[in-house]
């Protein structure tokens, strides 16, 4: 009697996993020839979320079963954006024997993430077990995968935690951040254009001096950070999702504080680093922005002879990147305040405790296509 050949299910989250495993299908499909049986296996890809349980965390063992059972697949991997630690970054958890894989995207990092996650997803579909990263042994204290799991691997060596929380920055795109921003952008540019018309701001970007200017650029942007983290909730104020307290704060009045050695509060604190830096990102990416509009406006609004009569000097192009420079700094500050204006949900989306609270919504086995 002839074997059916194995059927594998690659199963990704919304957004980048499911960008990155689209992309190296056809290329897994013809390393998937090497399968260790000798069979070339049938690969099958859906995209969709694994729920959290009541501890905030993804519990393979739970849903593989069941995703397998459904589908018909013999084998389960599954790629999500979700960083799980155990105070070292989680690259992979394995339940089921073998036959259910959860890679976390984040902790392959940002150079070579795509290289990363092709190796590790080849040796899958050949049948071989994921091998990035080493062994963790003994795990009880896990945040976001499954403490059960028969294998966990996690990162080792010098640069681990820059290498998640870098792989973490990329999965919150910053770029899909910037385009949401819009009231933001808006509000930075009429600013900066509106001060442009003012003579004593010509007169203060020709005297400034640049070390001041530098101040003022790195003063708007920092100030444009904080008032969306604060304003838009994203701050993650090291908060344990266990419902048991780990320790007690007399200082908050006895509230409940995971300990400073958690998993959960080390998780707390890459998440804040995350946020920030996605953020400071977006915000320098809008400053770029309202710098190279003020940079167009001045050029076609600020006459040489009249920027000469205000400032009583000769003028080259190079004042009128000084002026744009200041224009897009004052821009930075009342964009800020146009923040105020976007009720944009991925505002909020662009970080992952933010995504958490999302999956946690999720009814049934999972929700996928």
């Amino acid at each position: 009697m002839q074997r059916l050949p194995e059927k594998i299910g690659l199963l990704a989250d919304r957004g980048l996993p499911a960008v990155r495993v689209r992309a190296l299908l056809k290329e897994l499909d013809e390393v998937s020839q090497k399968h260790v049986s000798g069979d070339k296996p049938i690969l099958e890809f859906r995209t969709g979320t694994l729920p959290m349980d009541e501890f905030g965390n993804v519990r393979l063992a739970d849903s593989a079963p069941g995703i397998l059972r459904d589908y018909g697949w013999d084998r389960l991997v599954y790629v999500t954006d979700l960083p799980l630690t155990t105070r070292r970054p989680v690259i992979s958890q394995t339940v089921e024997h073998g036959r259910a894989t959860m890679l976390c995207l984040p902790a392959f990092g940002l150079l070579r993430a795509k290289e990363g996650l092709r190796q590790e997803l080849s040796r899958l579909v050949c049948g071989k077990p994921a091998g990035a990263g080493q062994r963790e042994k003994g795990v009880d204290d896990i945040e976001g995968g499954d403490v059960e799991a028969d294998t966990t691997r996690v990162l080792e060596g010098r640069g681990r935690t820059l290498r998640l929380l870098l792989g973490m920055i990329r999965g919150n795109r910053p770029g899909q951040l910037i385009r949401v921003l819009s009231s933001c952008l808006a509000t930075g540019v009429a600013t900066g254009g509106f001060g442009i018309f003012y003579g004593s701001v010509w007169e203060m970007s020709y005297l400034i001096s640049s070390w001041r200017q530098i101040m003022i650029t790195i003063l708007s942007i920092t100030l444009l950070t904080f008032w969306l983290i604060y304003k838009n909730g994203l701050w993650n104020g090291a908060y344990s999702r266990n419902p048991e307290p780990t320790t007690v704060n007399v200082a908050t009045g006895g509230a409940a504080q995971p300990a400073a050695d958690s998993a959960a509060w080390w998780r707390a604190r890459m998440d804040n680093l995350a946020t920030t830096g996605t953020v400071l990102i977006s915000a320098t990416g809008v400053y770029i922005l309202i710098y190279l509009t003020m940079l167009l406006v001045s050029a076609a609004v600020v006459p040489v002879p009249f920027f000469e009569s205000r400032v009583n000097a000769d003028i080259t192009p190079v004042d009128y990147l000084t002026l744009a420079w200041f224009a897009a700094s004052l821009g930075t500050l009342g964009g800020a305040l146009g923040s105020s204006f976007d009720t944009d949900e991925s505002v909020r989306e662009a970080t992952y405790n933010r995504r958490e609270l999302q999956r946690r919504q999720i009814v049934g086995l999972f929700d996928g296509d």
